[in-house]
């Protein structure tokens, strides 16, 4: 190829960069599929209600671990521990079966 055609597709590819950029179209409806948020009554005890504990895993702030609950009828509801204060975060999310 020669110096003047590797010039051109350069300055082509240059120019069609932006249209790749291009925003994608929303595919759903705004707040659809965000997941819901519990608040605990209390920050040092788990409702009995959310079932078992069925995992534990460090949350990404190294003081603090992720608790995995599942109820009877299969929704997992997530919620942080801190360790340094030895409480449990006000709010805990919630995942639903359908």
């Amino acid at each position: 190829m020669s110096h003047r055609a590797g010039r051109w597709l350069g300055i082509l590819g240059l120019t069609l960069m932006p249209l790749s950029c291009t925003a994608l179209p929303e595919t759903r409806e705004p707040g659809e599929g965000a997941l819901a948020v519990e608040a605990l009554p209390r920050t040092d005890a788990v409702p009995l209600e959310w079932g078992s504990l069925i995992a534990v895993n460090p949350w990404p702030e190294a003081s603090e671990s992720a608790l995995w609950f599942q109820d009877d009828s299969g929704t997992v509801r997530l919620v942080r521990f801190d360790h340094q204060t030895r409480k449990l975060r006000p709010r805990a999310q919630l995942i639903r079966r359908r």
